[in-house]
């Protein structure tokens, strides 16, 4: 009897690392550097970045050093400050503070605009709140109460009177009325505009006169003058004939009594 052949196959199963074992390997160590740079990228920029902010730590550090610095110095010279020594260039500085942000011209002509007839201004005071607000006093009478209406009507319309507020109202005892009130200012007053003129009710036509009859200047009359002799040259005096007129003896010759006859 014979003895059967095993077919044996002792070597493993072949794998991918055993047949690619080579470029897998390059492949993980081309992987690893990628790794690797990346990592060495992103910290070399999170120390940049550190160092950044504590530069600016620094600096902010130093600004509020500085400021400290000169909150110390101005609490010191604040404290050597004597009030009623500045007091004077205080007021100064809010009446040119006052001019610039809304001058007397500005105010005088929007109350101008808003004049009406039948009534007057006896005073104007200007003020300032605690805001900060310049505030206009204005006291005036009227003669009757729609005149003073009117006139608080287009105060009210004015853009630059942030308020109307009537303080104080009183008949008077011949007539009219008294009134106070006080016009708080915008805080940014708007351009200035010219409102327009209105025009008063039509006037009756004034009756023409008939044209009178011209002057007519007659011309002076004529004075005649007797009439002036016309005086004519006198003729011209007759030649003179050497010949025949007898010549004039010069003076210092001694007459010898010759004469001289004609040829």
């Amino acid at each position: 009897m014979a003895v059967p052949i095993l077919q044996l196959n002792l070597a493993p199963r072949p794998s991918l690392w055993r047949q690619r074992h080579l470029a897998l390997g390059w492949m993980a160590l081309g992987a690893g550097m990628l790794v690797l740079v990346g990592a060495i990228g992103f910290t070399w920029r999170a120390y940049h970045q550190a160092s950044r902010a504590g530069r600016d730590a620094v600096s902010l550090t130093e600004e509020t050093r500085r400021a400290a610095r000169q909150e110390q110095q101005l609490q010191a010279s604040l404290q050597d400050m004597d009030a009623t020594r500045e007091q004077s260039r205080w007021k100064l500085a809010e009446r040119i503070l006052q001019e610039r942000g809304l001058p007397w011209s500005r105010l005088t002509a929007e109350l101008e605009q808003c004049m009406v007839p039948d009534m007057r201004m006896k005073g104007i005071q200007r003020a300032r709140s605690n805001a900060q607000q310049v505030v206009m006093k204005v006291k005036g009478e009227a003669r009757t109460r729609l005149a003073e209406a009117a006139f608080v009507e287009a105060l009210r319309v004015t853009p630059v009177f942030a308020q109307v507020v009537l303080e104080r109202e009183s008949e008077r005892s011949g007539g009219g009325w008294d009134f106070e009130i006080s016009l708080p200012t915008a805080a940014v007053p708007p351009p200035f505009k010219v409102k327009a003129i209105k025009q008063g009710p039509a006037q009756a036509p004034v009756p023409v006169r008939p044209a009178a009859a011209p002057i007519r200047i007659q011309p002076p009359a004529v004075v005649a003058f007797p009439a002036t002799p016309i005086l004519r040259p006198l003729a011209p005096p007759p030649p003179v004939n050497e010949e025949t007129t007898p010549r004039r003896r010069r003076p210092g010759r001694a007459n010898t009594g010759a004469t001289r006859e004609p040829e």
